[in-house]
């Protein structure tokens, strides 16, 4: 269940900003077995689309949400964002896995508000991490109009950040700077 999940202090954050904002349709990126797809969904959610590139994943959230639409696929392409009606986008726990994460956030629909977390602490699956909410700022930022990110301590292990950044992305493309 979510609520036994060590994300959960942060999800509630999330889930307490895209209630805020009345978002109803969410497009999850790197949604993994759909725990805060249940969590949005159990808190009024009407839409939910989730993307995993892992088919055992997927698996896994049809039938953790079968009221969500759940896709295989690739973070780095354009293709769910043009094809699901959304008005945020949630990416959580993902960027610092993915060598290509420029390419991931670059793929996001621009005008869309944007919810993206990452962590400060190196991990055995993790390509980078972040030191504060400067270096995500820093790295992330340029793809986003009114970036902010806030830092969360981990009620799990007093040395751990998970830092969320929101924005609405841009224009912005790669190759811009």
């Amino acid at each position: 269940p979510y609520e036994k999940s060590h994300y959960y202090f942060l999800w509630s954050v999330i889930v307490d900003r895209v209630r805020r904002a009345g978002f109803t349709k969410v497009l999850e990126i790197g949604c993994g077995p759909a725990q805060l797809a249940n969590y949005l969904v159990d808190q009024g959610i009407q839409s939910y689309t989730g993307l995993d590139f892992s088919p055992h994943a997927i698996e896994m959230a049809k039938v953790n949400v079968p009221t969500g639409r759940f896709v295989v696929g690739d973070a780095r392409e354009r293709t769910i964002h043009t094809q699901v009606n959304h008005d945020v986008v949630i990416c959580t726990e993902v960027l610092e896995h993915i060598e290509d994460d420029l390419k991931v956030v670059a793929a996001f629909t621009p005008g869309k508000t944007c919810l993206c977390s990452v962590p400060n602490f190196a991990n055995e699956s993790h390509v980078r991490y972040f030191k504060d909410a400067g270096e995500v700022l820093a790295r992330y930022g340029r793809f986003f109009n009114d970036a902010t990110v806030a830092t969360f301590k981990s009620p799990c292990d007093p040395n751990d950040r998970f830092f969320l950044l929101q924005g609405v992305r841009n224009e912005l493309g790669l190759d811009q700077n």
